[in-house]
């Protein structure tokens, strides 16, 4: 029989007990990376002085378009998100790199 682990008292508790899992862990890790990207297209916005009509605007784009990119970032590179790195003075480096499995899943 299964034994029923005690509910965590803090968030901060939770999220340590959840990190033990290594599936939490990956998607945890991802969504954190999502969120950096999204304050940086924000914080960089705005450093400009430009609202989110007007990068649309200058793009040739929607405003709901630059708005759907700040705040739900691709995983990948795409194109809107290429433009407006540019526009910004960046460029988007996307990365792939080999991970060792696991020897239980060779």
């Amino acid at each position: 029989m299964k034994r029923r682990q005690k509910p965590a008292s803090t968030l901060d508790d939770y999220l340590s007990e959840q990190m033990k899992n290594p599936r939490f862990r990956k998607a945890w890790d991802r969504v954190q990376k999502e969120d950096e990207l999204t304050r940086e297209l924000v914080r960089l916005r705005i450093e400009q002085g430009l609202t989110q009509a007007q990068v649309a605007e200058m793009l040739g784009t929607r405003q709901e378009a630059i708005s759907r990119l700040e705040h739900n970032p691709p995983s990948r590179p795409t194109p809107l998100l290429r433009k407006v790195a540019r526009l910004y003075g960046y460029d988007v480096e996307a990365r792939i790199r080999l991970v060792a499995r696991s020897s239980q899943t060779r």
